[in-house]
């Protein structure tokens, strides 16, 4: 979810707390599709299907009486269709696969002011699609009550947790007993409470992703308003185990966190994090066997992708892995200097 506000300059790349920047290998990265300021879509998240399709979650205000549509993506053909909409909610975020074929868990809303959900209107919505479907399904409307903000996504078999970006907590959802609750909260989940009148104080813990590694699940996210990114342990009922975990903290010279957010992520198979960094960069973090970090800017302001000419990411949000574990997709928002345009899908080799 983009925060209170998500165009802020972008400042020379600095050393990050726990390690310093370095200059990986060259990038390749293509615009594959783009919403026409016409059609003036803001992605907010977006998930590659086994048929390497993608689907798109929006983070629109399409007005209380409308009910918000679900597009797909085909990246070779850059065609866009909205597969479903989703009852009694103007506004989409997160998005994960759940366990059995074909079934998907969004989180969406109405959308009220200073970009928060109004309270009681957020669901966990149940999709089904299946391979090369054109049209999906809505199986299942389950309702988390008493949250404002329901952030990043993933699945712990058909358990979803959900990132609280105001409450500085993670949420729990059974979509099978369709039960919800409060899983933890972290002061590293909070946002930034010397800077709540900012541009980000009020947006804490934003994007989750799950990765195994070594038969344990990890979920790592990120805080935008501390540029914090981390990640904690979750046993297979999705629990926490043990603390949560920082992997880097922005410093105060450092741009990420302060002037600019870090958005939605991804972690590859090498432990390398690609984060969406708004207003108009895609971040690595590399991740190193003695537990520092470095970090590059891959593609953006002082980026080293190649074949980029003429690409400028309008407000990255969201990021996917393809399923050849080679390149990653980024999703953004549409919007550059207060230019309205549609939100775009960029691919980049990794």
């Amino acid at each position: 979810m983009k925060p209170s506000r998500f165009l802020f300059a972008l400042l020379p790349l600095a050393a990050a707390g726990r390690g310093g920047s370095f200059r990986g290998p060259s990038h390749i990265a293509t615009e594959i599709f783009s919403f026409p300021p016409t059609n003036p879509i803001f992605i907010e998240n977006l998930l590659v299907l086994p048929d390497a399709r993608l689907l798109l979650t929006s983070f629109v205000h399409f007005g209380p009486d409308t009910n918000s549509p679900l597009h797909i993506l085909n990246p070779v053909t850059s065609s866009v269709s909205v597969v479903t909409t989703l009852p009694n909610s103007t506004s989409q975020t997160g998005i994960a696969k759940l366990s059995g074929a074909n079934r998907y868990a969004v989180t969406a809303g109405i959308l009220g002011d200073n970009f928060e959900f109004l309270n009681n209107t957020v669901n966990v919505y149940v999709v089904s699609l299946g391979w090369n479907a054109s049209s999906a399904t809505v199986m299942d409307t389950i309702p988390v009550p008493g949250v404002i903000s329901a952030n990043g996504l993933v699945a712990v078999g058909n358990v979803v947790l959900s990132a609280d970006s105001r409450g500085g907590r993670i949420l729990r959802v059974d979509t099978v007993t369709r039960t919800s609750s409060v899983a933890f909260a972290d002061p590293l989940l909070f946002g930034d409470p010397a800077n709540v009148s900012g541009s980000l104080g009020i947006t804490g813990v934003n994007g989750l992703f799950l990765k195994r590694h070594g038969g344990q699940r990890w979920v790592y996210f990120t805080n935008s308003a501390r540029g914090v990114y981390g990640r904690f342990k979750v046993n297979s009922l999705g629990h926490k185990v043990g603390r949560v975990e920082v992997l880097m903290t922005a410093t105060s010279d450092d741009p990420v966190g302060f002037t600019n957010s870090l958005d939605d992520l991804v972690v590859d198979g090498d432990g390398d994090g690609y984060i969406a960094w708004q207003d108009r960069s895609l971040l690595k973090v590399k991740r190193y066997n003695n537990g520092t970090t470095a970090q590059t800017v891959v593609l953006g302001s002082g980026g080293v992708a190649t074949g980029n000419t003429g690409i400028t990411l309008r407000t990255p949000t969201s990021v996917a892995l393809g399923l050849d574990g080679g390149h990653i997709y980024v999703g953004t928002g549409g919007a550059v200097a207060g230019n309205l345009t549609g939100g775009q899908v960029v691919k980049v080799t990794i």
